[in-house]
């Protein structure tokens, strides 16, 4: 079995932490969680927020670039030392967000796969933002939400890339 990346993209709320959980029974997430080295590796810029002494979120915009650039990081020490199953765990809605993982993968001989979490057919897209935007746990407002669903529902894949989607669960 080769080495694999799995890149999830989806909006705030829309369950990428539960597909995670369904597609690895061991994580390990860096910096606050411990977990099974054996187990699949967790890189999200969500971790640069949480507070290793009390595992709560403390969102500070003006670290966001702070953020991805730890997360990237992380990613890239990863794929050096070569962890079977990575997942990028960010909401991912554009191109340019997923190029330098992509690239980094493809650099280090990762099978890669862009996952994303879309709406439920049964479900309208308003019904589907508000949802997610009630469900999400960092606080993002629904017109953050929204944004970011437009991003996605804009968003033309390279069609090289290796993708699926997924119908997010409620």
């Amino acid at each position: 079995m080769s080495n694999k990346v799995v890149i999830l993209s989806g909006i705030s709320g829309s369950g990428k932490s539960s597909y995670i959980r369904s597609i690895s029974e061991k994580v390990w997430y860096p910096y606050f969680q411990s977990g099974d080295v054996g187990g699949a590796v967790v890189c999200s810029a969500d971790h640069y927020f949480m507070s290793p002494w009390q595992g709560e979120y403390e969102f500070d915009f003006k670290k966001l670039s702070n953020a991805h650039g730890c997360c990237f990081r992380y990613f890239i020490e990863s794929v050096q030392y070569r962890s079977p199953l990575i997942i990028v765990d960010n909401t991912s809605t554009t191109v340019e967000e997923i190029s330098p993982y992509v690239l980094g993968a493809q650099a280090y001989d990762y099978d890669v796969e862009v996952v994303t979490l879309v709406c439920p057919s049964a479900m309208g897209d308003d019904e589907y933002v508000r949802r997610c935007a009630e469900r999400n746990s960092h606080g993002v407002p629904e017109s953050g939400v929204r944004a970011q669903y437009e991003r996605l529902c804009n968003r033309q894949l390279p069609p090289w890339w290796k993708s699926k989607e997924v119908e997010s669960k409620f």
